[in-house]
């Protein structure tokens, strides 16, 4: 008999003896099923996904958690904040068709060369990825060691992985992506203005005279700068970044805004658009970060005469104020550095350098 039939025929005498269960599965369930090459390293775990409420992926030097509440995931040290639904989707049906292909070492003094020695070796490359119920039951409970990426004839994917305190390794067909890094899981980017929308930007760094930026009109690229004195010498293209400063805005961390109650303020922010968006960016600092706060309203105001193409009608405008309010308002944003510099611009920060003298 072949060795598929040989374990084959152990599946079916532990299925009748009431052992079997899904394969990795942890909590309360039995785990004395049989694994089977050629069959999906997680077999029937598809529904069992549908009451998951918690992923852990942990490594040597710390553990991402996703916890879904009110059918919404989110990172659980972040708040809360959602993660894409695709990434959770893209695990899920990971695990689905993740397929057992072939038996590797059962030597432990091997395990490192697969990246499946345990979770808790400093160093190390593994992870042990747990998916909960509510229950704190193990859905899949398995490590993960290193990939095999093949791109000679399209070849699949594949995985090693064994079992916490098991000495059995496989090597699995299919794609798992598991990322430890949290920004790898949500949509970074904030929103995304683009400069031709914009009909006046304005910065007030704490402590500092508010800088002024504004076109004239709707259908003129240039922006100018509004109560200078007459004699102030503007960088035109430090006076260019203000309008710009919303477009493909971008965060690198993420908290719940409340947490932030007692930060000091550090500036605000104030654009208005040609199709009545008010976006008011509240830049606070709080353990050695800046950290930006939005507010989004809409305020009915004249459609200017040949508008740019970016410029939104009334309704469409009134919509995006109120979707990104909801988006944005429970939350506090690090955003990337020279976007942040831009948002507490000081009139010294716009001036164009002192001319040189001839002599």
């Amino acid at each position: 008999m072949t060795r598929r039939g040989v374990l084959l025929l152990g599946a079916a005498a532990l299925a009748a003896a009431g052992g079997a269960a899904a394969v990795l599965l942890g909590g309360e369930r039995p785990r004395t099923e049989a694994l089977v090459i050629g069959e999906p390293a997680f077999p029937g775990v598809a529904p069992r996904l549908a009451e998951a409420v918690r992923i852990e992926i942990r490594r040597h030097d710390g553990t991402l958690v996703l916890t879904r509440a009110d059918g919404v995931w989110g990172l659980a040290d972040k708040g809360g904040y959602p993660v894409r639904p695709d990434r959770v989707r893209e695990l899920f049906a990971g695990l689905v068709e993740l397929k057992l292909i072939e038996e590797r070492t059962g030597n432990p003094e091997l395990f490192s060369r697969l990246g499946l020695e345990d979770v808790t070796v400093p160093g190390g490359t593994s992870q042990l990825l747990r998916v909960l119920d509510a229950q704190g039951n193990a859905i899949v409970e398995a490590i993960l060691g290193r990939r095999r990426i093949r791109t000679a004839g399209n070849l699949p994917e594949a995985i090693y992985l064994r079992r916490p305190g098991e000495t059995r390794t496989f090597l699995a067909e299919g794609t798992l992506r598991t990322d430890n890094d949290p920004m790898l899981w949500v949509e970074r980017e904030i929103l995304d203005i683009r400069r031709s929308r914009i009909a006046s930007a304005t910065t007030h760094r704490a402590g500092a005279e508010p800088v002024r930026a504004v076109r004239r009109s709707a259908d003129l690229e240039s922006v100018e700068l509004e109560g200078m004195a007459e004699d102030f010498r503007a960088d035109q293209a430090k006076v260019d970044d203000l309008p710009r400063a919303l477009e493909w805005l971008t965060f690198n961390d993420v908290r719940p805004a409340a947490s932030l109650a007692g930060a000091t303020t550090l500036g605000e922010a104030r654009f208005e658009t040609f199709d009545g968006l008010g976006i008011t960016v509240r830049l606070v600092g709080a353990e050695e970060k800046r950290w930006a706060l939005f507010a989004v309203a809409w305020q009915e105001r004249p459609r200017p005469d040949n508008p740019p193409n970016e410029v939104k009608s009334a309704e469409e405008a009134k919509a995006e104020a109120e979707a990104l309010s909801r988006r944005l308002s429970p939350w506090a944003f690090q955003l990337i550095d020279w976007k942040a510099d831009v948002l507490l611009y000081r009139p010294e920060d716009v001036a164009a350098p002192p001319a040189r003298d001839p002599s």
